[in-house]
């Protein structure tokens, strides 16, 4: 009875044997003395796939636009005449005319004005305290004039006294007028430059203050 209790269960899995070999299928029996086999892990030789990066899509920028250039016109300005900011004492303008040269004084002080002449050709200047005026023609006459009295008196003629080499010869003179002294005496000192003459004149105390 005790060899039939045992031959079911075996022909059992002899039965089970056949069939799994047919399949291709084994059936591991574990013994359990035996060391537990070591696991074998796969090596990781694959490359690693890199980590997804985010592509930042640039959008253009706008075109500079370029600044527009402003170009400034102005309007054409016509030049002044000559003014002064202070007047400046005596202001004296000579104007050529087919007469000759006509003098136009302006005395600052009080706003006076008025014309000498017609004159030759000549060169003038103002005493320095400003109350008197000389005149040389290119002739060689000397002229004085109190500024304020619209006239002028003769005061000496340079030809006659026969110094001036160039009035000698009958050259046009080239005079440089300046003063000497001071109140109420004043000289007048001509040079001459042509030929470098120097010649000096006591003035009428009467016009030169």
């Amino acid at each position: 009875m005790q060899i039939k209790r045992y031959l079911l269960p075996t022909f059992f899995i002899v039965i089970m044997a056949v069939l799994l070999s047919a399949c291709n299928l084994r059936i591991y029996w574990t013994d359990e003395d035996l060391p537990p086999t070591p696991s074998s892990k796969v090596p990781d030789t694959a490359t690693p796939l890199p980590s997804p990066t985010s592509t930042l899509t640039l959008t253009p920028a706008a075109p500079i636009q370029p600044t527009p250039t402003w170009t400034l016109f102005f309007a054409p300005t016509v030049t002044p005449t000559k003014s002064w900011s202070a007047c400046p004492g005596i202001v004296v303008t000579t104007t050529d005319t087919d007469a000759g040269d006509i003098l136009h004084i302006l005395r600052c002080e009080d706003g006076l004005e008025y014309d000498l002449g017609p004159l030759a050709k000549g060169t003038y200047a103002v005493g320095p305290n400003e109350k008197f005026l000389v005149y040389v023609t290119i002739d060689g006459i000397v002229y004085g004039s109190q500024i304020g009295r619209p006239r002028l008196s003769p005061l000496f003629n340079l030809k006659r006294e026969h110094i001036f080499t160039v009035l000698n010869i009958g050259t046009e003179p080239d005079f440089i007028i300046s003063f000497s002294g001071g109140d109420p005496s004043y000289k007048l000192v001509l040079v001459e430059r042509n030929y470098d003459q120097k010649r000096m004149y006591e003035l009428p105390r009467e016009f030169t203050h």
